[in-house]
């Protein structure tokens, strides 16, 4: 057994880039399956978000650079995919195929870059492991066969981790402080929620040792000036229109208000003071045939009682009952189908993360702590805007799991070096 898994190990390192192709070409395929299958089950029947990013890249498309959606005064989203969309409009005319072509290609490439990530921070061992979870994981097929954001996501996030890891190791770094920034750029004009992660990502270079002040503050430095660059064309473009400096999406303004311009979102995060219109606001006919079908009725959330239910729901790995979520009135019953993948690729990893968090520390690992913190700071930001639906804690789940597994692998060699102890006690 034991020569069987040391060449096997030796097989993976001497072959290293030639598994990761075969994953890779593995997971393109099942991707595709998958795709097929779906939109030929459900064409566009389940489409809503989707509808909106088609109506915003049509519009781009025709020349029209201010889109809007229904009764929006502004593109309520971030500008990349509709501009993807657009591209695909005026090359193929139809963008469905090819948007769907460019989702499986960088939900498939997620699996090589997780390995990466899995070897840099930890070992390879490590890394394959979460290498084999990302080509299984349903989350990376799910939203495929759609014209939303997150696949886009799944992938930029990793990517850009990876590369300000390589950029944090690197003495001659601009190469991968270039590329990081791209990837994050990409992220953040397809999200603009993650551009709260630009101080944070900032940080990584601190890491360094030994510590260098000026060579951490030219890192610090260059990146944040060439994100900025990156961001400049946009920012440009929403001044234009909106006569203030917005942040890559009207929706930023929510925050950037409490600084400076008007807050063009329609959003306030201020729920100290809620009235029963957040309620009266999500679909009451909805709501009502929720209660004949379950039984239960919406419960306004208040106050701390709002923020403890946003927390809980948005690292809560399974739904078995009838539960109402946000302000109180979004219902959420998952099937059972769901509720066992949830579990089996997340809920399982969960307890075992907060092990690793504390055995990153005990074992003193700062770049797995940093690493380990993203999801934790992910949940209070997503828990301050009362948004805790799966598919905005999704892209961070790859951290969950990559600490879990950490944890797993140092428990058992703890155990099993005590066994290895125990039984040279019992010889002598």
């Amino acid at each position: 057994m034991n020569s069987y898994i040391k060449n096997t190990r030796d097989y993976l390192r001497k072959h290293e880039k030639r598994v990761l192709l075969f994953l890779f070409v593995l997971t393109l395929i099942f991707r595709t399956i998958h795709v097929v299958l779906i939109y030929k089950t459900d064409g566009t029947t389940r489409w809503e978000d989707d509808r909106e990013y088609y109506s915003m890249g049509n519009q781009i498309a025709k020349g029209d650079w201010t889109p809007m959606f229904d009764e929006s005064q502004y593109m309520r989203v971030g500008p990349m995919l509709p501009l993807l969309i657009a591209f695909f409009i005026k090359i193929f005319g139809n963008p469905n195929l090819p948007v769907f072509i460019y989702n499986i290609i960088i939900t498939s490439l997620v699996v090589p870059v997780l390995y990466y990530l899995g070897k840099e921070i930890f070992n390879r061992k490590i890394g394959w492991f979460i290498a084999i979870w990302g080509l299984l994981y349903m989350d990376f097929f799910k939203y495929n066969p759609r014209l939303l954001k997150e696949p886009t996501v799944f992938f930029f996030l990793p990517l850009t981790l990876f590369l300000l890891i390589r950029a944090y190791q690197s003495n001659k770094n601009f190469k991968y402080l270039l590329l990081s920034a791209l990837s994050f750029a990409w992220l953040i004009h397809a999200d603009e929620r993650y551009f709260i992660y630009f101080p944070v990502f900032s940080l990584i270079f601190c890491l360094k040792n030994p510590f260098n002040l000026k060579q951490i503050f030219r890192s610090i430095a260059v990146w944040v000036i060439l994100v900025f660059l990156l961001m400049l064309p946009w920012n440009i473009h929403n001044y234009k229109v909106f006569g203030q400096v917005v942040i890559i999406s009207p929706r930023a303004t929510a925050f950037t208000s409490r600084f400076w311009g008007k807050n063009l979102s329609g959003v306030d995060f201020n729920y100290k003071e809620q009235t029963n219109s957040y309620i009266n606001e999500l679909n009451t006919f909805k709501t009502e045939k929720n209660e004949e079908k379950y039984g239960i009725t919406p419960h306004e959330y208040k106050g701390f009682e709002l923020y403890v239910k946003s927390f809980i729901n948005f690292w809560q790995p399974a739904f078995f009952k009838a539960t109402y979520i946000q302000h109180g009135a979004r219902l959420v019953k998952w099937s059972w189908r769901h509720n066992l993948l949830s579990l089996v690729f997340y809920g399982f990893f969960l307890p075992l993360y907060v092990i690793g968090l504390v055995l990153l520390v005990i074992n003193f690992n700062p770049l797995g702590l940093f690493f380990g913190m993203i999801p934790i700071i992910h949940s209070l930001f997503h828990t301050y805007m009362i948004w805790t639906m799966e598919r905005y804690r999704s892209p961070v789940v790859f951290i969950v799991v990559m600490i879990g597994i950490y944890a797993t692998f140092v428990l058992v060699s703890k155990v099993s070096g005590r066994i290895k102890t125990d039984n040279l006690k019992g010889d002598n």
